[in-house]
């Protein structure tokens, strides 16, 4: 029915059709959002969902077109959830796709949903097929049929699609040619809802929160009741100010000042491999770690950037296979203490017998570096503390002077160049894509790089030991292979 949403004309206009007053009022019971999910949804303590009063104009919204410029934690995915739950009561014969860049945004949605479709006992009867792979995929015996999919390498896995209504969740991460993809990818009459946290960068999203014809919400963090004076004054610390960057978009949902993404996704992308061996593991405090067994001859370079009680500690190590860099094991420490992070470094060592090791000299770095230079003459050979804000030298320049660069720049560069060269090879880690997807920078007054804090751990590990390959092995490279620049920036 293709009226704007509003209880009285719905009810004149089913009047006018020959319904009966019971046939209106159950039609009006469905087709009211926040009714249906009051019905079917509970809240952790049991009791009936209820929408918030910020919520209430979205959820009901009958926009073909709709963007969301918002805050973390408002609310978002619970409104998907229960469009998706809605359409697939109300909207029989349609197909809709949930869209997102990384697997780790999909996931977690899509799991949400599997667990209330099977767990509803009004709606588990309907649910006749589903699949996780490929793709998630959903049909019921009503005919409506719900894809979860990301984008892949330049929004392939949108290709072949024709569906009645799109819902792109954290839309700031999706590349230019997966839009390109997408938008070929619904029905000429189908609605496309968009939701995401702004990044700085003026891209797709941020021209999207510009168009006027779409319906336009900000929903802040602060509007959560649960948002506290004291988790705000946690926010501001975190991001280093209430003007931060991280704070104006993640807090806030505004776009900020304009900001440049570090990697180009497509690039990352392109690096991606399945077909070697690889280790991707997780550990915490009370867990037993073994090395891999049977570890192959070659040269071996360890990253590490080391945390401990609020943030997690990431190690990769890394081969050298010329012309390729190959990343051959992630770890992911969680809570464990510094020395049994020396103790997991040392295990390891023994297992690749590491050429160098690159740690982030913060807090937690700097002091299992210093524990491991302890030890003796050779693993003071071996590792290289490295002060992020510091400088390095780069090479000769023409006049025989060493060329200085800034160490977190330089390291930056060497990971873009390989990957714009197809010389890295990552294996398909989904928290290393949102990672990258999701990393940006601004240039500060004094000229400077400025790169915005955030979730970057797997990539500052990966910086480090794509420096320490090239410190290993810079003085094979002809002087004019080195460059001097700053790459994109």
């Amino acid at each position: 029915m293709p009226l704007p949403w509003s209880i009285p004309r719905a009810r004149r206009e089913l009047r006018r059709r020959g319904l009966a007053d019971d046939a209106i009022d159950a039609w009006i019971a469905l087709h009211t959002r926040e009714r249906f999910a009051g019905d079917y949804f509970r809240r952790a303590d049991g009791a009936p969902w209820r929408v918030r009063d910020y919520q209430r104009a979205s959820i009901e919204s009958w926009a073909r077109r709709k963007v969301h410029c918002d805050g973390r934690d408002v609310g978002k995915t619970t409104e998907i959830e229960v469009v998706a739950c809605w359409a697939m009561v109300a909207l029989p014969d349609t197909e809709m796709l949930i869209a997102t860049q990384c697997e780790n945004h999909l996931f977690p949605l899509m799991h949400r949903l599997q667990r209330r479709f099977k767990a509803t006992p009004e709606f588990a009867p309907s649910l006749v097929e589903m699949k996780q792979s490929p793709s998630w995929f959903f049909r019921f015996s009503n005919g409506f049929l719900l894809w979860g999919r990301i984008a892949g390498p330049r929004g392939m896995n949108f290709q072949g699609l024709h569906v009645d209504w799109q819902i792109v969740d954290e839309a700031q991460e999706m590349t230019e040619t997966a839009w390109g993809e997408l938008y070929q990818a619904l029905n000429g009459d189908g609605r496309r809802w968009v939701y995401g946290v702004p990044n700085g960068l003026r891209n797709t999203f941020h021209r999207m929160t510009r168009i006027h014809d779409a319906e336009q919400y900000n929903w802040p963090s602060s509007l959560n009741p649960e948002f506290t004076p004291e988790k705000e004054a946690e926010l501001a610390a975190l991001y280093g100010g209430r003007a931060s960057p991280g704070y104006v978009h993640r807090v806030l949902g505004r776009h900020g000042e304009p900001a440049h993404a570090v990697f180009a996704l497509d690039d990352y992308l392109a690096c991606i491999r399945d077909d070697f061996d690889f280790v991707d593991a997780v550990a915490h405090e009370g867990d037993d770690f073994a090395p891999p067994a049977d570890v192959p001859d070659g040269e071996y370079y360890l990253g590490c950037d080391l945390g401990f009680a609020r943030d997690p500690s990431e190690i990769v190590v890394y081969r050298n296979a010329p012309p390729h860099l190959m990343n051959v094991l992630r770890l992911r420490l969680d809570g464990v203490n510094y020395a049994k992070q020396q103790a997991v470094i040392e295990a390891l060592d023994r297992a690749y017998r590491f050429r160098l090791i690159g740690i982030d000299a913060g807090n937690s770095g700097r002091a299992v570096a210093h524990q491991l230079m302890a030890r003796d003459e050779s693993w003071c050979a071996r590792v290289r503390a490295f002060e992020f804000g510091g400088a390095t030298d780069a090479g000769v320049l023409p006049d025989g002077s060493r060329a200085r660069r800034r160490v977190k720049e330089l390291m930056t560069e060497l990971i873009q160049r390989r990957m714009a060269e197809r010389t890295v090879v990552f294996p398909p880690i989904a928290d290393r894509e949102q990672q990258y997807a999701a990393h940006t920078y601004y240039v500060g007054p004094d000229g400077r790089v400025v790169y915005e804090k955030g979730n970057d751990h797997l990539i500052d590990a990966d910086r480090c030991a794509a420096l320490c390959h090239y410190l290993d092995t810079q003085e094979d490279e002809a002087p004019s292979s080195l460059g001097i620049g700053l790459g994109v920036f």
